[in-house]
């Protein structure tokens, strides 16, 4: 886990661009190349569809993991009387995966019952979506600047993340330079 961390940490604003925008766009271009007829499912798709499918979920993965490395990394160094509960963090992380999978096999079934009754299930997952970059967004403001704020101080963060393709290339830096100042003091006081 910690060298996936450090990875996420440390990677460059384009590798991290590439790992969760390139490859989404991969996949489209994959699933157009291959014109496929009008689907009502995935499993109608064929290969191409599981393909798709779980190019998807790799890249919900892969996203989350940079949610993780961020939140936990921005959290630990925040002053401890400014650190937020990780609780609902890690949990937010966890949670739309497995929606996600359950999601994808309740509308194999086509059952419009089972549509209604996962509403609240689906509006969790949002929930959890939304919550993970706020959590990274204030993080990253009070590491910065070592005092409590409110939304309206990191809200631009919080677009920003949320407008991944965009916003790794102006939040990245950002944590690639408090992950190497924190290095530094950690090489330099273990010395």
């Amino acid at each position: 886990m910690r060298s996936i961390k450090r990875y996420f940490l440390r990677a460059k604003h384009w590798q991290i661009f590439v790992m969760l925008f390139g490859a989404g766009l991969l996949g489209d271009l994959l699933v157009i190349a291959s014109n496929p007829p009008p689907a009502e499912s995935w499993s109608d798709l064929g290969n191409v569809g599981k393909i798709y499918v779980e190019l998807a979920f790799l890249i919900m993965i892969c996203f989350l993991g940079w949610m993780w490395s961020m939140g936990s990394f921005l959290n630990s160094i925040v002053k401890p009387k400014l650190r937020m509960g990780t609780g609902f963090f890690c949990f937010s992380l966890f949670y739309p995966p497995v929606y996600g999978v359950a999601f994808l096999a309740v509308l194999e079934w086509r059952n419009a019952h089972l549509l209604e009754m996962i509403l609240p299930f689906h509006l969790l997952a949002m929930v959890c979506l939304l919550y993970q970059p706020k959590f990274v967004s204030k993080s990253l403001v009070m590491a910065e600047t070592g005092k409590s704020k409110a939304f309206r101080d990191y809200a631009g963060l919080f677009l920003l993340i949320w407008f991944f393709p965009i916003g790794v290339w102006f939040i990245q830096p950002r944590i690639n330079q408090l992950y190497a100042t924190r290095s530094d003091i950690g090489s330099s006081t273990a010395s």
